[in-house]
Formats: C-alpha cells, structure tokens, sequence
C-alpha cells in the first residue's frame, strides 16, 4: 500500500514539473522582445546660417508601423508626434514585439514644416507615408530581448518652378542590439 501511495505522489510530482515547465517555455517563447525606435539624420551637424537652406525640418508622424515576415504589418504606435530632424537620436516609439524577423518600417506622416531661416514653409511629402527598408538583414526579435531601430533620414529637399517644396528623402532603418545615445528632440501633440 505504502508504495502505491508514494508512487503515487511521485507521479503527480512529475507531472507538475513538466506542467510548470511548459508553460514557461510557452510563455517565454511568445513574449516578445521590446523594441525602441528612434530616428535621425547623421547628416546633419549643425543648422545653416543662410535663409535659402533651411535650418530645421520637422516631421509631423501620425503613426508607426514594421513589417514581419511571419505575421504581416503591426502597428507599433498611433500617437500624433512632431519630431525635428537631427543628428541626435530622436525617440520615437518602444513595443514588445512578438519574437521574429521584421524587414520594414513605415512612418505615417501628415505635415513637413520646414524652417527657412526665420520662415516657416509646409512642404510635400508624396505618399505620406516613408517607406523604409530596414537593412543589414532586418530586426531579429526574441524573446526577453531589446532591440533598437534607428532610422537615418537624410533629408533631400527640392522646391518646383511654384514654389513649392517637396521632401524625398533617402532613408533606411538599422537595428541594434546595444542602447544607442539618445537625446528626446520629440514632442507629442495628441
């Protein structure tokens, strides 16, 4: 009878463990990865002194979307942004993102602003939307991990025979898996 019993509770014992275990390795397998976005031009030491080249350009972000290659596009943040554009890192965004590789970042824009010399000029962005290939073979999430996506944008600025300024920028996204340095050049207006 006494071994019964304690074959028993071994048994149940056993049981438990490979219960609790699983799920953990469930829970650690689908949690995700939390990942900063930030964004910057590294071509950009300084603001001009001319009024003809324009001092600052700010970017006015609606929201912020990344491609996985397993589970499609995943909204990362829908909050209404204003960020200049700087050779400092300016922060986006962060997410816990479900592990796996991501090759592509979108970045809804809905205003351009940019400042020539005391002036402020609205200018285009065609699409409204920054398409931006993120290289070096993607974003690896993985569970437990940080990651961080900075986007460099150098800006590329023309103006029509109207008038009318146009951005068309040259940009693409790259991760890392150490902090950047950061600085927050980002203002929230919703």
């Amino acid at each position: 009878m006494r071994r019964s019993v304690s074959a028993g509770v071994i048994a149940a014992v056993v049981v438990i463990v490979v219960v609790v275990a699983a799920v953990g390795a469930y829970y650690y397998m689908t949690r995700g990865g939390t990942v900063y976005f930030y964004l910057t031009d590294p071509g950009n030491p300084s603001s001009s002194s001319s009024n003809s080249s324009p001092t600052a350009i700010y970017l006015t972000i609606t929201s912020i979307m990344i491609h996985s290659t397993s589970k499609g596009w995943i909204t990362v943040s829908n909050k209404t942004m204003t960020v200049q554009l700087s050779s400092s890192l300016s922060f986006l965004s962060s997410a816990t993102l479900p592990p796996g590789n991501y090759t592509e970042v979108r970045l809804v824009v809905s205003a351009v602003t940019v400042q020539m010399g005391p002036v402020n000029v609205s200018a285009s962005l065609p699409s409204g939307v920054l398409k931006i290939p993120i290289i070096n073979g993607g974003l690896q999430v993985t569970s437990g991990r940080t990651a961080y996506l900075v986007i460099y944008m150098g800006p590329h600025l023309t103006t029509t025979g109207t008038g009318q300024v146009i951005l068309r920028p040259v940009i693409t996204a790259e991760a890392y898996y150490s902090p950047p340095t950061t600085s927050t050049n980002t203002t929230t207006t919703s």
